[in-house]
């Protein structure tokens, strides 16, 4: 620890540096008040913040953290799946309905010449 100014121990005798000594003592007792109650206050943020812990730590089952994650990639690779499988399924029904569409129409067509040619 320094200390900005140094004690005056000019003087005669024992009597400057007993002086010297008390305005020491003086000093380190006001910063021991000091560092005290910051230390409470420190301790005090320090419970709130063990506790928000403790809650968050109350949230998952049985306390498994690794389980909670693991269920949650497995989730969320289940909800990519069936993302992957409705795009397929899509694609696949677009391209068998343009099939469908040309079959139908070629259909008709077929129906509707062999009338006028029949007639």
């Amino acid at each position: 620890m320094r200390y900005e100014e140094p004690p005056h121990t000019e003087g005669e005798g024992w009597r400057a540096v007993v002086v010297a000594v008390d305005s020491l003592r003086d000093e380190i007792g006001a910063r021991h008040v000091e560092n005290t109650s910051s230390l409470e206050v420190l301790e005090k943020d320090l419970k709130i913040v063990i506790e928000r812990v403790d809650d968050l730590a109350r949230g998952f089952p049985g306390g498994d953290w690794e389980g909670h994650r693991l269920y949650h990639e497995a989730v969320i690779k289940k909800m990519e799946a069936r993302a992957k499988l409705y795009e397929d399924l899509r694609a696949d029904l677009a391209k068998k309905g343009l099939w469908a569409l040309i079959l139908a129409t070629g259909t008709a067509v077929w129906f509707y010449l062999k009338s006028k040619l029949v007639n």
